[in-house]
């Protein structure tokens, strides 16, 4: 098994400072795929997994993907295989608890009751064996928006998701999702993947937030709830193999804490001192 991330930065502080040191500590092979063309984007990142696994990984060895710049890893490849083997599908990806990108349309989208604590397909986490993640990028190449028909409707009037996400893995792989429930599945209960990012539901406090924080740094209304809220939480430790902290302000906190020492020992003790 190995671990894969892609980066356009690879000086970035949490790839270098938190993201590999918890692969090396945990034993964990990570690869890093450099992203070099101009204006790479989130979508982006498919074609170049895609094509890194299809040249170089058997079809059957089992990779993890993990966002480069808002993660670690926890635990090692044994736990991480024994808790893969409990899923029925294949593919399993992380979840949270916001139907991002598309918010409440997002939520019209699903025909089941959402399944608690993490409903919603998140991309920055997930695992399979090479050949099945390059056959699904290969049977759907762009977003298979037209196999949903009111996604149909808001093109008639106007409003076209696949331009307005089109640089969104997320919007792809939901959509993806959605179609092949028997092959990728969700890691709701957070065995695996476990999501930081707070709930919201209104997608526009995301970018009041971040516009505040970018207005006036950490004296930002926004900083200082974030990081209660985030104290907060990692009080208690994560029994995934994985954490994402998936927003600009959550990692402005990690490595806030990671600098002054701040830390939980279940987080800090898989850091190198």
């Amino acid at each position: 098994m190995r671990v894969i991330t892609i980066a356009t930065d690879l000086e970035h502080p949490f790839l270098r400072r938190l993201l590999e040191p918890s692969c090396a500590a945990a034993g964990l092979r990570l690869v890093v795929l450099e992203g070099t063309q101009k204006g790479f984007r989130p979508r982006d990142k498919r074609a170049l997994l895609t094509e890194y696994l299809d040249r170089h990984v058997a079809p059957d060895e089992l990779v993890m993907f993990t966002d480069a710049y808002d993660t670690l890893l926890l635990r090692g490849a044994d736990h991480i295989l024994d808790t893969y083997a409990g899923f029925p599908q294949r593919v399993v990806f992380s979840a949270e608890s916001n139907c991002w990108p598309l918010g409440n349309v997002g939520l019209a989208l699903h025909d089941s009751p959402p399944v608690r604590p993490y409903p919603y397909l998140n991309s920055g986490g997930f695992i399979g064996p090479a050949g099945d993640i390059v056959a699904l990028s290969a049977k759907y190449p762009k977003p298979p928006s037209e196999h949903f028909p009111l996604l149909g409707r808001l093109r008639a009037h106007g409003v076209d998701p696949d331009r307005l996400h089109a640089t969104s893995d997320q919007y792809h792989w939901m959509l993806v999702q959605l179609l092949e429930p028997d092959t990728v599945g969700l890691d709701h209960g957070a065995v695996l993947f476990e999501n930081f990012a707070p709930a919201v539901a209104n997608f526009c406090e995301l970018s009041r937030w971040t516009s505040d924080f970018r207005a006036n740094g950490r004296q930002a209304a926004s900083y200082r709830r974030e990081r209660t809220r985030l104290e907060s939480r990692l009080q208690s430790p994560s029994g995934a193999a994985q954490v994402h902290f998936a927003s600009a302000l959550a990692k402005t906190v990690v490595l806030d804490l990671l600098d002054e020492g701040q830390l939980p020992s279940w987080l800090a003790g898989v850091l190198p001192r």
